[in-house]
C-alpha cells in the first residue's frame, strides 16, 4: 500500500456501512445501486489490502474493520468541523475588522455604527485604533488597520485608495445648562470670546475652519484651552470650565450640554471611509457595505 490518501469518498462509504450496518440502506440514503457501494467497499479493502467486513446474512466488521472505523470517524468529524468553521467565515458568523478613527469622529460616529452592526453580526469581532490622522495611514500602509474612517479635508495621500463619503456633519459651540445667559439669545462671535474657549488643537481641521472664519470677521482668535480629544473637551463644558466647540453629534450624547445658537455658519466636515479594493475579507467587505447602506451621505 502507497503512503497517499485514497479516495475520501470511499472512507464515508466505509463509514456509512458501519453506521447503518448494510450496503443496501447506505445506497438508499446516498442515491446510489447496492451494487456500487458494494463496489466501494472492495475497491478501499484492495487498496488497504485488508478485508473490512464478513459477508453474511448480517455485515461484521473484521478486527482490521474495528481498527480502521475510529480513525475514518475521526477524521469525517475533522473534515465536518473544518466545513463548518470555513461556513462560518464565509456566512459571517465569524471573522475581524480592524477600523482606524480619530477620536473626535468615533466618539459620535462609530459607536452607533458598531451598535447596529454587532446586531446583525455578533460575533465578528472589531478592532478600533484612535490616533492622528497621520499615524492611521501610517498604520494603514502597514496592512495593519483595514479601513480607515476620517473627516475633510484629507490630507494624506490617497490616491491608492478607494475613498466614499459616509456623512456631513455640523460644528458648533456648547455650554452646560446651567447657562442660561448663552442659551437664551443669538450669539455673537465676539460675545464668545468673553468666555473661555475649549477648542481642539490648533492643527486639527475645525480648528483650522473655525480660525479661517474668525480672521474673516476679523475677530481675534484665542481660545484658553486647546484639547486633543472630543470627549476631554465635552467633559469639561460638563464642568462649566468653558464653552466647547464640537462636532453636534457629540454633543447630543452629553446629558447636560447645550448647543448655543451662534449668528453666523459654522463649519461642517464630509466624513469618508477609506480602503483598499484587495485584500479584503467578507467581514470587512460586509462591513463597507452595510455603512454605505446606513450612513446618511
Amino acid at each position: 500500500m502507497d503512503n497517499s490518501i485514497h479516495d475520501l469518498s470511499l472512507y464515508n462509504i466505509f463509514y456509512l456501512v458501519c453506521q447503518n450496518g448494510s450496503f443496501s440502506k447506505t445506497a438508499n440514503i446516498l442515491g446510489k445501486t447496492q451494487p456500487s457501494i458494494s463496489y466501494s467497499i472492495k475497491k478501499l479493502e484492495e487498496h488497504l489490502n485488508v478485508k473490512l467486513f464478513e459477508r453474511g446474512n448480517t455485515l461484521i466488521l473484521t478486527t482490521e474493520g474495528e481498527q480502521l472505523l475510529p480513525y475514518v470517524e475521526r477524521a469525517l468529524n475533522n473534515l465536518k468541523n473544518g466545513e463548518i468553521k470555513i461556513n462560518e467565515l464565509v456566512n459571517l458568523k465569524k471573522g475581524q475588522i480592524s477600523i482606524g478613527i480619530p477620536s473626535h469622529v468615533g466618539v459620535f460616529l462609530l459607536t452607533n455604527i458598531i451598535k447596529k452592526f454587532n446586531s446583525i453580526y455578533p460575533n465578528i469581532k472589531i478592532k478600533v485604533v484612535c490616533a492622528s490622522t497621520k499615524e492611521l495611514f501610517r498604520v494603514f500602509r502597514m496592512n495593519e488597520i483595514d479601513l480607515v474612517i476620517d473627516s475633510s479635508p484629507l490630507e494624506e495621500n490617497i490616491s491608492e485608495y478607494i475613498i466614499t463619503k459616509i456623512a456631513t456633519e455640523k460644528c458648533a459651540f456648547a455650554c452646560n445648562e446651567i447657562n442660561a445667559e448663552l442659551l437664551n439669545k443669538k450669539m455673537s462671535l465676539e460675545e464668545l470670546n468673553e468666555y473661555n474657549l475649549i477648542v481642539p488643537l490648533k492643527t486639527s481641521s475645525s480648528t483650522k475652519k473655525l480660525m479661517e472664519i474668525y480672521n474673516k470677521k476679523n475677530i481675534y482668535f484665542n481660545p484658553l484651552y486647546e484639547v486633543s480629544t472630543s470627549d476631554m473637551i465635552a467633559d469639561m463644558v460638563e464642568r462649566n470650565i468653558g464653552i466647547g466647540f464640537l462636532f453636534e453629534k457629540t454633543i447630543d450624547k452629553y446629558q447636560h450640554l447645550k448647543k448655543i445658537d451662534i449668528d453666523c455658519i459654522l463649519p461642517s466636515f464630509d466624513i469618508y471611509m477609506i480602503y483598499r479594493d484587495y485584500l479584503l475579507s467578507n467581514a470587512v467587505l460586509e462591513f463597507i457595505k452595510f455603512v454605505n447602506k446606513n450612513n446618511n451621505k
